[in-house]
């Protein structure tokens, strides 16, 4: 399942977080799954290390649905992603997002 990105609306497998994790304890950072799911939360796609987006590429998009949306329920549902990730994914198949 997707989540998006609060702040341009790009859209994310879920285990992304978790390689994101690995990634980053890997490297030597002390970080567990929530607290990557919290930067991610924050920073949007910036948060996602592993794939070094470049802060360019992941603009705050005040009109994009998608991100507000995202950001909205991230703050809602606090630490549960995957509520995030399923209203996400009704809301899609509604055709709230175009």
């Amino acid at each position: 399942m997707d989540i998006y990105c609060p702040r341009c609306g790009e859209p994310w497998d879920i285990d992304s977080l978790h390689e994101e994790t690995d990634h980053r304890q890997g490297s030597g950072e002390e970080i567990s799954f929530n607290g990557v799911r919290r930067d991610f939360s924050r920073r949007g796609c910036l948060a996602m290390t592993v794939y070094r987006i470049p802060e360019e590429e992941c603009v705050r998009d005040a009109g994009n649905a998608r991100a507000m949306a995202s950001s909205a329920l991230m703050g809602i549902l606090g630490d549960d992603i995957d509520g995030v990730a399923s209203l996400m994914d009704d809301a899609h198949a509604l055709g709230m997002f175009r």
